[in-house]
């Protein structure tokens, strides 16, 4: 439970700042924000079981910055959720809640991509590149990293948008 739920709290916090690098670093709205849905069966699951849904929803919360709150079910059955509000720095930001890292950092790398690194004490442990369809519709996300238990993990989604 820990091991899903604390990589799923990452990326939560990760797809705040996602939205919140795009929408600032262009004066339209971001493609990131709105509600995704992973698409479990168009997944893969590299090194932990996969999860049995996952949504997150990303909002504007002004200024630049985005609240995002996300909830999922895990393999067993356990629910979780998490929320966060996050403004674009370009600089490492703080995570709250999440014992593998203090803090992230993340990087535009076009319109509708980007990448992030998780740190902890100033070390990359965790990573992540999102995209969003050019219609809009689908975002595809490769993550890996190590998690707090010393587990390597690879996950390829497909989120789509609700």
């Amino acid at each position: 439970m820990a091991l899903s739920l604390s990589r799923h709290m990452a990326r939560a916090g990760v797809f705040a700042l996602m939205a919140a690098v795009s929408f600032a670093a262009d004066t339209a709205p971001s493609p990131f924000i709105g509600k995704w849905s992973l698409n479990v069966a168009k997944s893969k699951f590299e090194g932990t079981p996969p999860v049995k849904s996952y949504t997150i929803t990303i909002t504007d919360a002004g200024g630049g910055k985005t609240h995002n709150r996300a909830e999922w079910v895990d393999s067993d059955g356990t629910k979780g959720q998490v929320e966060y509000t996050a403004e674009p720095s370009g600089k490492p930001s703080p995570t709250t809640g999440y014992a593998n890292a203090d803090s992230m950092s993340v990087k535009s790398t076009g319109p509708r991509s980007l990448e992030m690194s998780m740190l902890k004490a100033g070390k990359k442990v965790e990573w992540g590149k999102y995209t969003v369809s050019a219609d809009g519709k689908t975002m595809h996300a490769t993550e890996a990293g190590t998690d707090e238990n010393g587990v390597k993990y690879q996950w390829t989604e497909v989120f789509e948008r609700q």
